[in-house]
């Protein structure tokens, strides 16, 4: 019997993806743009590695133990305070040298600092698991909250159903602004029947504007109803911090590629590397949801060389071949094993072995490795060509 409820998300895949986040420095909230976010972790402002480090650490701790808003703030302000970092202040724009005074922290930013945070991560986190069930539940609804309090807009698109890779989601998955309160559900046609609903003909549509970003001077888009700088999916932004890491012993750090950018030597790298998964434009630093010959879901992109900090690492072009052949035996294995490994603490690891050729590719929970053939015996077949 088809399930009727979506399995509830995990804490575990939200928190996985904002400590895949790497750090960025903004003074103006608009210096970190639209997808830039779901890469790197921000606060206006804050420029130095220790006071964001902090305030990261207090948002960590809020999504792993459920912390409230009113916790959150009681937690952080006095940190906050001792470093010097609240308040009204006379501080420099180093993008313009002019001096301006600011405001830094207060209970308003600590606030939407929380809010933005967790709400973007629980959607990231929603996102992965909708990608993995949609052939369960290939639609997604539209849910306002419909208090009175939410945007008119958004109560407009309440009750939106469209399949999950219908291109309204790339702008219209929430959150869509500030404080949005938004959600997106799973659903398949058996339910739909049951409730009586029908998938949308035709979304409502809002007029259109260009907003330009006087920092970056980059040109956005914008339904009206949409904020600035969340025009955008924040669950396939966060597909690339989502992919597994090189483990220990894997590429050494190559030139610590901000996690916004690609060099044009990096991403020919990564076209080569990636060339077995058929990634289109943009999906090599996007990443994509890919599924191996057994049906189990990675995420497929730059991201997979990525280290925790959210730095690029490549293989040196010693390196590269077997990277690459390890890569096409994931893409097109002959054998699929699950085996049992040890990490250098001694602590046991469950992986999925996929062997071709030459290589063997190990890929799991923490992280990815390469291993010789001649090694790379044992375990359980799952899956063979």
């Amino acid at each position: 019997m088809l399930e009727e409820t979506p399995p509830l998300l995990l804490p575990e895949e939200a928190i996985a993806f904002f400590r895949a986040k790497g750090i960025a420095f903004g003074f103006d909230w608009r210096d970190v743009w639209q997808e830039e976010h779901a890469k790197a972790f921000t606060v206006a402002k804050a420029m130095s590695r220790d006071l964001l480090e902090d305030i990261r650490q207090a948002v960590d701790d809020a999504l792993v133990n459920g912390t409230t808003l009113a916790t959150f703030r009681e937690q952080l302000t006095p940190l906050l305070m001792a470093r010097g970092w609240w308040g009204r202040s006379l501080e420099t724009d180093p993008l313009t040298g002019e001096q301006r005074v600011v405001q830094l922290g207060s209970p308003a930013r600590l606030r939407t600092i929380f809010d933005t945070n967790l709400r973007s991560a629980y959607a990231a986190g929603r996102w992965e698991r909708i990608q993995r069930q949609k052939r369960v539940f290939p639609f997604l609804i539209y849910e306002s909250v419909k208090d009175g309090r939410e945007r008119p807009e958004h109560g407009a698109w309440h009750k939106t159903i469209l399949p999950v890779d219908d291109p309204w989601w790339d702008t219209h998955y929430p959150p869509c602004g500030w404080n949005c309160r938004c959600t997106a559900r799973p659903a398949n046609q058996r339910m739909l029947d049951r409730r009586g609903e029908k998938v949308t003909d035709q979304p409502v549509r809002f007029p259109q504007k260009d907003y330009v970003n006087r920092r970056t001077g980059e040109i956005t888009r914008t339904e009206r109803g949409i904020d600035p700088g969340f025009s955008f999916n924040v669950g396939k932004a966060y597909l690339d911090p989502l992919s597994p890491k090189p483990m220990p012993g894997q590429p050494g750090e190559g030139d610590a590629t901000a996690a916004a950018d690609l060099s044009a030597d990096a991403e020919k790298v990564l076209k080569r590397l990636l060339r077995p998964f058929e990634l289109e434009a943009g999906e090599i630093q996007r990443g994509k949801i890919w599924r191996d010959a057994t049906g189990w879901p990675f995420a497929i992109g730059a991201g997979l060389f990525r280290s925790p900090r959210g730095d690029l690492q490549l293989p040196n072009r010693s390196q590269l071949r077997r990277y690459e052949l390890g890569l096409a035996a994931l893409a097109r294995p002959d054998t699929i094993r699950l085996v049992w490994v040890r990490d250098k603490t001694g602590r046991m690891m469950l992986m999925r072995r996929y062997l071709a050729g030459t290589v063997a590719f190990d890929i799991g929970r923490a992280g990815w490795r390469t291993t010789p053939l001649r090694s790379a015996g044992g375990g359980k077949i799952v899956w063979q060509r």
